[in-house]
């Protein structure tokens, strides 16, 4: 149980660290530029040697700490929702864990615009809830929020944001989906294109996001790190929604006829990639990657359409915030493996043998449930 988790701390000390105001400062300024150093045969089979411990999938689950007594029922729990399908899953896996504790979960969907995590921060306090969740968005954006949230007397918990973890009055930041977890993402997807002598790797940002951005830097560092060329570009969330991204990728191959690889940050922004690839001719001289599979990645992964994506175990990270709120409920201390997911680089080869629920969806270690319930003592 423990071999994994040693494997994955080795690979976190060699993964990029990230800092909040950085990635800010980083998103300014769009294309990271390239290298031209010759890409070598050694880069590649460091790069080879470095994705064998994420091919197998996991067989643990790192939040194992019992609670000291199961938690009272009856909260009700008030989520932020940003408008990926992510998103939405992982807050199924919210839905599970509230149910097997007796608590109820309530989404509040956050729009597209800059004040739109803050608006839906406002609607949730107004609700009056044991506790709300936000995640993906800094603290330094909800000043106002969290606030009032502490003069309430509200619960709140932040995560995936890369914020610093710890607590202030009612407001306690985990470290889940932090820099060192999205940069490993980051990490293994070069590698993998590297060991598949990728020669230039045009990574594609969201920015918005800061873990999505510290994937993003890692992605391309890596690659130039082993010899490779790599293009960072940002995209926009309204991008994003209005389905703008795969042109954007089509006409930043149209300047540079050399990319033969496309890493993307979220596994939602390939929506339409496929199509437009085979619509500009460069659909058999370009793969397809990236953070976070959805349905469609896995669905493409297995007839061969895309290339390799980090698996997301999105019920598990929703499991593990449930996992937090029990604790703080409990008045017990918060543990320090919420930023360790159990997690696996997904590629044709493997995707077979991969464990995903019905949907197609990465579930990471199948009997999650029984995992939490035991913890919880259910």
């Amino acid at each position: 149980m423990r071999s994994r988790r040693a494997t994955l701390g080795a690979f976190l000390a060699l993964a990029v660290t990230f800092t909040a105001a950085a990635c800010g400062d980083d998103a300014d300024d769009g294309d990271t530029g390239t290298d031209t150093a010759a890409q070598s045969d050694s880069g590649n089979a460091d790069a080879a040697e470095a994705i064998k411990p994420f091919l197998a999938a996991p067989t643990d689950i790192p939040v194992d700490t019992p609670l000291g007594k199961k938690p009272e029922s009856g909260k009700t729990i008030i989520v932020t929702e940003n408008p990926q399908a992510v998103t939405r899953k992982t807050n199924d896996g919210l839905d599970v864990g509230a149910k097997l504790l007796g608590w109820t979960v309530k989404r509040e969907p956050v729009g597209t615009g800059p004040e739109d995590p803050a608006k839906a921060f406002d609607a949730a306090l107004d609700q009056k809830p044991d506790a709300i969740l936000v995640s993906g968005n800094p603290a330094s954006t909800l000043r106002s929020q969290l606030d009032r949230a502490k003069r309430e007397g509200v619960t709140v918990l932040l995560s995936d944001a890369g914020d610093p973890v710890g607590s202030d009055g009612s407001v306690h930041t985990i470290g889940l989906d932090d820099f060192d977890q999205t940069g490993l993402w980051g990490k293994m997807s070069a590698d993998y294109a590297m060991s598949k002598d990728a020669k230039h790797v045009l990574v594609v940002d969201l920015s918005l996001y800061p873990i999505l951005h510290a994937y993003s830097e890692a992605a391309a560092d890596r690659v130039k790190e082993l010899g490779g060329t790599s293009t960072l570009i940002d995209a926009q969330i309204t991008d994003l929604v209005a389905g703008k991204i795969p042109a954007n990728v089509v006409s930043e191959i149209q300047r540079n006829p050399d990319i033969d690889w496309v890493l993307l940050a979220l596994g939602d922004m390939a929506t339409g990639l496929d199509a437009a690839l085979k619509g500009a001719g460069f659909a058999d001289k370009v793969s397809v990657g990236g953070e976070s599979a959805s349905t469609a990645n896995t669905a493409a992964l297995k007839s061969g359409a895309e290339d390799a994506w980090t698996g997301f175990a999105a019920e598990i990270h929703g499991m593990y915030r449930i996992d937090a709120l029990a604790r703080l409920f409990n008045g017990e201390e918060l543990v320090t493996e919420y930023n360790e997911l159990p997690t696996q680089l997904l590629t044709p080869d493997n995707i077979g043998e991969a464990p995903l629920d019905d949907e197609g969806y990465y579930v990471g270690v199948p009997d999650y449930e029984k995992h939490f319930s035991e913890l919880w003592k259910i």
